[in-house]
């Protein structure tokens, strides 16, 4: 699912492109992004949400229509992984959905890694031309999302679902993992006040219009810690984690 993000959105397909040979996209764009993400050749199916769902709210059910027309074209077999506009994931999804299906699991809580803009970048010419890693080179650890689940012929989406992004008719069992992923939500005060004025919703994690307020030192929770990233997650980076039971533990420190 993609919303104008035409200004990070090549960046992260051709990351996707790496891992996906087949992506269905739903749009819900005002901006370059279809352009952009049309002229990848992975892309097998693109949906505009204005097409299936004019004049409603969007909510996070609506992924039933690629569901459908995915297991049409695909079967009901192997794994569907979510994409989103904004994230880049580190670890290998093939791999990981190779590891879960070892397992015997049947979803996959990836952790994120928000990165964001820095009380000390207020100052910032973000005119310049940077890297999305020199722009935004802090982070913190955050939550969970599910990216992954397994293809089952009797799993669904409700329509009018939200707030969740797991299909019903999915198993209970997780992998025994916390795969990591990348999450740039603002990348700069411009994207910010473009995104607001072009969708006219809320930028996620940000409760307030004040541009002030899109630069925080804390950005999710008061607990948490910064980090500047310097190429290397540390022990969270993949090959480096520790076992499933220490993750678990050390995740309500971080």
């Amino acid at each position: 699912m993609t919303c104008n993000e035409d200004d990070i959105v090549e960046q992260v397909m051709t990351e996707y492109k790496k891992h996906f040979d087949k992506i269905l996209v739903l749009d819900g764009s005002s901006d370059r992004t279809e352009e952009i993400i049309r002229s990848f050749d992975n892309v097998v199916y693109f949906l505009k949400e204005s097409d299936i769902y004019p004049k409603r709210k969007v909510r996070d059910g609506i992924r039933q229509f690629l569901l459908e027309k995915a297991q049409d074209l695909y079967g009901s077999e192997g794994w569907f992984t979510l994409l989103h506009g904004d994230e880049i994931f580190v670890d290998d999804p093939n791999k990981i959905a190779a590891a879960a299906e070892k397992e015997k699991a049947e979803k996959v809580n990836w952790h994120v890694a928000n990165f964001f803009l820095h009380n000390s970048q207020k100052n910032w010419d973000f005119s310049l031309a940077r890297t999305l890693e020199e722009q935004l080179p802090y982070y913190q650890l955050g939550g969970l999302e599910i990216r992954q689940f397994k293809n089952k012929a009797n799993c669904y989406f409700p329509l009018n679902q939200h707030h969740s992004v797991l299909p019903k008719g999915i198993g209970f069992r997780p992998l025994l993992d916390y795969p990591l992923m990348k999450h740039y939500p603002i990348r700069s005060p411009q994207q910010f006040r473009k995104k607001l004025q072009l969708s006219n919703r809320m930028v996620r994690f940000n409760d307030t219009e004040n541009e002030d307020g899109i630069f925080q030192e804390k950005y999710m929770k008061e607990r948490r810690k910064v980090f500047k990233f310097d190429g290397d997650f540390g022990k969270w980076s993949p090959g480096k984690r520790p076992s499933f039971w220490r993750q678990f533990l050390d995740f309500g420190f971080l």
